[in-house]
């Protein structure tokens, strides 16, 4: 009986002491093994995180206004509301519905789904997108105190601040700029660049998101709550475009365009010692704000392009200035012509060629000045063919890509430029013939976009120096200090003189002489005379293959040139695709460059050189009926008067 009462005893004892070690076992695991389990699981009923969006780098012009950058692309600080439905009370949840409605209703798409959303089963639903900062304050005015009446957590409604980006300048360098969709990586928040500068600087403008841990209590205010991790705002780049010289591009060529009925215009404007481009423009437009009608509908998807820097076609008559550039060129290597030399043109006939080449009118004799001035295909022809007798046919090829960089990209600092496309005697399939020598040098047989025909004609402005081409001045962030840390810096000295010598300075000013003859008298640009100053350019008009063959109803009209002529200030490439191909009394073809693209390019010359504070080299050369017109005192008129003489003598009996 003692023995059965002190097992008894024992028992009772050991349960109490099994039972704690249980107990301080069950405590060890869930204070020490699992605590960090329970923690975070504690935490999500008290606590929740949102994401602290970063700023997307701006876009600056390099001009300013009022001292102040100007910017074309930035990110508005906007609010997103979410609600935490399981901190709301079923009875609650229609008299929130009713005010959300009420109070956001212009923002809502479908005001039913968000009674849906809060009645999920969930800590945090996004209810509306893209609320103001005065959205917001009409809001909180109803539900600070209503929260509180109902013993509501505050941040049961809370915003969370997100950045959406915007063009104050609508259209002005849509295309090239681009934007970035609404939709975001919902794990980092970075956003999904549509094109243009956002996506080939994303890598500088894009930042990383940061995080705020907030309480659900009735006692906690929606704006205060623990900084996890601070966002890194994105890089700010400052553009080489300058806000006004595009503006004036862009409405000078939505005149032409409509004006000269074409499919599409196009104008790059370029600084030649730099490479800067200070406008690149096309119509019709894009504005980036809506960048989702655009991609929505076929029609319109076009209008997105860089056509500038994606489409690359036969460039016709401007070539023909690089052509007399190259056999000046080959002059310095063996004897090839004279400038003052009377060279037969009256037969177009060149090996390989199955057709006789023809000019507008026939040229019985031609010399240097006036081919240019009359864009004649024979004399170019007769060059092409005299430098492959004499240099060989790789030579001349290499001229063409090495001194003015044809069939090789700019390098500008955008995504999807074309290389153009330029034959070669020793590449199979390229396009290369026996003939091809004689096309080349009248702007055929090759293909070229407008960026890289700007860049051509700067070697010519900056004398024979082939410079980079490039949108971005520079790329900046504010670093730890508060203090702008330059990133990438394209206005030093160095870069200039990375800038290739590729002709001599003596040949570009024999070059540049005569194309100053094609705006005068006798030549087929004087639609691009701009008046008040000296310009030196060449137009051009080549035909489009349509269905693998020339169209005499598709062309594309071009006029490069710069001004003033002695020390350019830009160089300015104006093209216009498919313009209406008809006969106008009193003025000419509609559709050829001199007709169209070379009145476009002096509106624009003079405008931006006037912009630009240029004083007026050629204070007399205006038309005969502006009293500030003087023939016997405009530059360069006494000369041009002279050459005409000469083609007289030569060409009419």
């Amino acid at each position: 009986m003692n023995k059965r009462r002190k097992i008894v005893v024992q028992i009772a004892l050991f349960v109490p002491i099994l039972f704690f070690l249980l107990l301080l076992a069950q405590f060890f695991r869930l204070q020490v093994v699992e605590h960090k389990r329970w923690k975070q699981r504690a935490e999500r009923q008290h606590y929740f995180v949102v994401k602290e969006a970063f700023r997307r780098g701006r876009l600056y012009a390099h001009s300013q206004l009022n001292g102040k950058r100007v910017a074309f692309a930035i990110d508005v600080p906007l609010y997103h509301l979410y609600a935490d439905p399981k901190a709301i009370p079923d009875d609650l949840k229609s008299i929130v519905h009713e005010n959300i409605v009420r109070l956001l209703s212009p923002l809502l798409k479908e005001a039913q789904k968000i009674g849906g959303e809060l009645g999920r089963r969930s800590r945090s639903r996004r209810l509306v997108s893209w609320i103001s900062e005065e959205q917001k304050q009409s809001f909180m005015t109803w539900w600070k105190p209503f929260s509180r009446e109902h013993s509501l957590p505050s941040n049961a409604i809370f915003f969370v601040l997100d950045f959406r980006r915007f063009h104050p300048m609508g259209h002005v360098l849509g295309q090239v700029l681009h934007t970035i969709q609404e939709r975001r990586d919902e794990r980092t928040g970075r956003a999904f660049p549509t094109g243009g500068l956002e996506l080939s600087l994303n890598e500088y403008l894009e930042g990383e998101a940061g995080y705020r841990r907030l309480m659900r209590s009735p006692h906690n205010s929606l704006e205060t709550g623990e900084v996890l991790k601070s966002p890194i705002n994105g890089s700010d780049v400052e553009l080489t475009i300058d806000h006004n010289l595009q503006a004036i591009v862009e409405e000078e060529l939505e005149k032409g365009v409509k004006q000269y009925r074409a499919k599409v215009g196009m104008a790059v404007l370029v600084e030649p010692k730099t490479g800067h481009i200070l406008a690149m423009a096309q119509y019709p437009f894009f504005y980036p704000d809506k960048y989702q009608e655009y991609f929505n509908d076929p029609l319109l998807q076009e209008r997105a392009k860089i056509t500038t820097l994606t489409d690359a076609r036969e460039p016709g008559s401007p070539t023909k200035a690089l052509t007399v550039a190259l056999a000046l060129k080959a002059n310095r290597l063996a004897p090839i012509f004279s400038v003052r030399e009377k060279i037969a043109t009256h037969s177009g006939s060149f090996p390989g060629r199955s057709k006789p080449l023809k000019d507008a009118r026939v040229h019985r004799f031609l010399n240097f000045y006036m081919a240019v001035q009359k864009s004649s295909n024979i004399y170019m022809a007769i060059l092409a063919q005299r430098m492959v007798r004499t240099l060989g046919d790789e030579w001349y090829v290499r001229q063409l890509r090495e001194t003015f960089g044809l069939g090789r990209q700019t390098g500008v600092e955008l995504v999807g430029e074309s290389f153009g496309l330029l034959p070669h005697p020793k590449q199979p399939n390229t396009g290369w013939s026996k003939a091809a020598p004689y096309s080349l040098a009248i702007g055929y047989n090759f293909q070229a976009t407008s960026l890289q025909m700007a860049r051509a004609f700067c070697v010519l402005a900056n004398g024979g120096k082939l410079p980079e081409l490039t949108l971005i001045r520079k790329i900046f962030r504010e670093n730890e200090g508060g203090c702008e840390e330059t990133i990438i810096d394209n206005t030093l000295e160095t870069r200039l003189e990375r800038f290739p010598q590729v002709l001599d300075h003596q040949d570009v000013s024999e070059v540049n002489r005569a194309l100053r003859f094609v705006t005068k008298k006798g030549g087929t640009g004087t639609r691009a005379d701009v008046y008040g100053y000296t310009e030196a350019g060449k137009s051009g008009t080549s035909m489009k293959l349509v269905h693998g063959e020339y169209s005499s109803k598709s062309h594309f009209a071009s006029f490069c040139g710069f001004a003033p002529a002695t020390d350019p200030a830009f160089v300015l490439y104006v093209g216009f695709d498919q313009p209406k191909p008809e006969f106008v009394p009193g003025r000419g073809f509609n559709h050829k460059g001199g007709m169209c693209a070379a009145p476009v390019f002096r509106s624009i010359a003079r405008r931006a050189l006037q912009f630009l504070g240029v004083p007026e080299d050629d204070p007399y050369g205006f038309p005969d009926n502006d009293p500030r017109a003087d023939p016997e005192k405009a530059v360069w008129n006494e000369e041009a008067e002279v050459l005409c003489q000469l083609y007289t003598q030569w060409n009419e009996r």
